[in-house]
């Protein structure tokens, strides 16, 4: 009985696991200035395999999740549907920015990344 509670619990904080995105680049900025955080903007497409990796391996897990959370507002613009800000290049996809609460850059990183990379990715840009 204790194992099925375990692996009850264990799949429910998989699915609870879940990076909250902001609803728009605007949004992001704003919820920024007022929570005194960054903006990490992921841009994507469809069928983007390492797009697909970052948001099925790297996002769930927890620690990344909180190191997000914590010292950014993430906001997610695929370069097809989504209009991109001036200055949010990229050269393929996943590219991430990282802005503070105004919009100015402060870097960049193109491409996917395992997890313990992008912890250190993370650390770089945080407040």
């Amino acid at each position: 009985m204790g194992k099925i509670i375990l692996v009850l619990s264990l799949l429910t904080s998989c699915a609870l696991a879940e990076l909250k995105w902001a609803s728009s680049y605007d949004a992001a900025l704003a919820q920024a200035k007022k929570e005194k955080k960054n903006v990490m903007v992921m841009l994507s497409r469809e069928e983007c395999p390492a797009c697909e990796y970052m948001n099925d391996v790297v996002f769930e897990e927890k620690a990344v999740e909180n190191e997000v959370l914590k010292n950014f507002v993430p906001v997610h613009l695929d370069i097809h549907k989504d209009f991109l800000p001036e200055g949010l290049g990229y050269i393929g996809t996943p590219t991430f920015h990282f802005l503070d609460a105004k919009g100015k850059k402060i870097g960049r990183h193109d491409g996917a990344a395992n997890i313990p990379t992008f912890m250190g990715i993370l650390g770089k840009y945080k407040k």
